[in-house]
């Protein structure tokens, strides 16, 4: 099973993250997902987002949580968010561990990159990646996978999570 789960929606609201224990240094996005109804996501400091987007009402967004992460048991449900990205042009995603030869680990994606694609390989800080990223954590975007078993695609970006 896959640990790191997407939920795509629609923001219908972000507010700053009030409580008795937080330094107000995180942030409530409420989705309208396409299969959850609506979820809340809690983006703090350990939240990676992409190209640094900052969200709005009506904004179209994947929002990346872990399974093994704790949730209250409360209605809509609350995840901590692990990778958040704008989603305008439709993409499917996934964050998972992909191993040298670029399949993921529940064997459900594999990811085709030849030198001659345009493909966006870079680190969280933007910087160009120019090593195979097997062997790493990686979120990718992409839009269109092969029917073999597993899926293959090429991706049109690829962020690299180094330990």
């Amino acid at each position: 099973m896959t640990r790191f789960v997407p939920v795509y929606g629609t923001v219908i609201s972000v507010n700053p993250q009030t409580s008795s224990q937080s330094d107000s240094c995180s942030v409530f996005i409420s989705v309208m997902s396409d299969n959850m109804g609506e979820v809340n996501f809690i983006v703090d400091a350990d939240t990676y987002v992409l190209d640094q987007h900052t969200f709005e009402n009506g904004d179209s967004i994947i929002a990346i949580y872990d399974t093994n992460g704790p949730v209250p048991l409360i209605y809509p449900p609350q995840f901590h968010a692990v990778i958040l990205a704008e989603n305008d042009d439709d993409y499917e995603a996934m964050f998972d561990y992909f191993n040298q030869d670029l399949l993921n680990t529940d064997q459900t994606l594999m990811l085709n990159i030849s030198d001659t694609d345009d493909i966006d390989i870079l680190l969280p800080n933007g910087q160009i990646f120019v090593q195979n990223p097997g062997g790493h954590y990686l979120f990718v975007l992409y839009k269109y996978t092969t029917r073999s078993l597993p899926p293959i695609t090429t991706p049109d970006e690829i962020i690299v999570f180094c330990p």
